[in-house]
């Protein structure tokens, strides 16, 4: 079966010399049963063949494989991961395709049985709070999934496989979860989950499941605003980084044009995603963009440059189909618009043809160069704010820090030692 999935003999390799090789490919076979999507098939396939890796290092085998094992995984080793690509560690593939992997080693009586009752006991408990975060605080989907997750996380570690009794709950379980937290975890990541417990006890407060000590047990955690410097391209990787999309073929024009829109527009994968065709106002060279975040409304300017790709995309490449999608999908399900992952996917091919760009995994990195280059050619911090869609210039700020020839304009000399 791998064989007939992978072309590239380096990738096939890679696979057939795993010391869980036979799993693969057992798991492969049984996606393609089921109907998977080859994308979503070659996806899931990466997080196990990450997931065993990590099995095998830690001298287990898959008879040891059990659901805390996998949360072992998911909490432990993912937020700190360094495991060379292909490695998965998007959370939106990881825990499906871990799922999955864990429902076909129980029908082949292989690993330990898990408790999926107790898990929909706490997906029940949760349900009601997920519809909070969507319907009444406005939240994007994926904000939800993510809170939804700290929430799963903290009262699977508490209540295990027994029923959620909220009334149990204590500021010390509290303070144990995020002590423990902190120990595996980057501050940044400590204070995501903080913020997300936070608002989870005062939802059950408000509901009256709760009283306030739980929310008070909640740590601040500190943060010193502009800290760090974003991480960018120079002019040169950005060059290289354009020029490995063939222009030649409908499936390069698309990945062109998107990554565009992210390295000159500055605008967000999942903004990208969404870009409709009414969207682009050709006679008054605005684009309208709709924030995955605010789910406010903005216009930017349309750079000749983008424009001129789009253009290209739609006339020589797009295929016919209903969809008012601007990016939609060659291959399989063609016609339909494309997904975050698979602009992420396009943006890690081209990192890893870009030398000294192999490491990097992330979309902003295009945001980031976007923003450095406008902010280095003159444009202010408010009209950058406009652009990128920032609603505190605070957030802009942190590019002031990347414009090294006007820092370096207003920088003192540096004293010398005296004789």
């Amino acid at each position: 079966m791998l064989e007939e999935l992978f072309g590239c003999p380096r990738v096939r390799h890679r696979l057939q010399t795993h010391p869980f090789a036979a799993f693969l490919s057992e798991y492969a076979t049984h996606l393609h049963s089921q109907g998977y999507a080859l994308r979503t098939l070659k996806d899931y396939l990466r997080v196990v063949q990450h997931f065993t890796s990590w099995l095998h290092a830690q001298g287990l085998s898959l008879t040891a494989v059990n659901l805390d094992i996998v949360r072992a995984f998911l909490s432990k080793h993912l937020p700190t991961c360094r495991c060379p690509a292909p490695s998965s560690t998007c959370r939106s593939h990881v825990r499906p395709a871990l799922q999955r992997m864990l429902r076909l080693l129980q029908d082949q009586g292989v690993g330990e049985p898990t408790s999926w009752a107790a898990l929909r006991l706490i997906d029940a408990a949760l349900k009601p709070y997920g519809l909070y975060l969507r319907d009444t605080c406005g939240l994007s989907e994926a904000t939800c999934r993510d809170r939804v997750w700290f929430a799963r996380e903290f009262l699977h570690a508490k209540f295990g496989r027994r029923a959620v009794r909220w009334q149990v709950l204590r500021p010390k379980d509290v303070m144990d979860y995020l002590t423990g937290y902190a120990r595996r975890c980057r501050p940044h990541s400590v204070q995501v989950a903080a913020s997300s417990l936070r608002r989870f006890f005062r939802y059950l407060q408000f509901q009256g499941w709760c009283g306030p000590s739980l929310v008070a047990a909640v740590a601040r955690i500190p943060q010193w605003r502009l800290t760090h410097i974003p991480k960018t391209l120079t002019d040169q990787q950005l060059q290289e980084f354009l020029s490995t999309f063939d222009r030649t073929t409908a499936v390069g024009r698309r990945d062109y044009a998107m990554a565009l829109c992210q390295a000159i527009l500055g605008l967000r994968v999942s903004e990208v995603a969404v870009l409709r065709l009414e969207d682009v106002d050709w006679r008054a060279g605005v684009m309208r963009i709709v924030s995955s975040k605010t789910h406010r409304a903005r216009e930017i300017p349309l750079a000749a440059r983008v424009g001129q790709a789009i253009a290209e995309y739609l006339r020589q490449g797009r295929p016919a189909t209903p969809c008012r999608h601007l990016f939609v999908r060659h291959r399989l399900r063609q016609g339909t618009p494309v997904s975050k992952a698979v602009i992420r996917a396009v943006v890690r091919g081209g990192y890893a043809k870009v030398s000294g760009c192999e490491h990097l995994t992330g979309t902003h990195v295009l945001r980031h160069t976007a923003a450095t280059r406008m902010h280095q050619r003159g444009v202010s911090l408010k009209e950058l704010a406009d652009v990128l869609g920032h609603r505190s210039i605070d957030t802009t700020a942190l590019y002031a820090k990347v414009d090294l020839p006007r820092l370096a304009a207003v920088a003192l000399p540096w004293p010398e030692a005296q004789p």
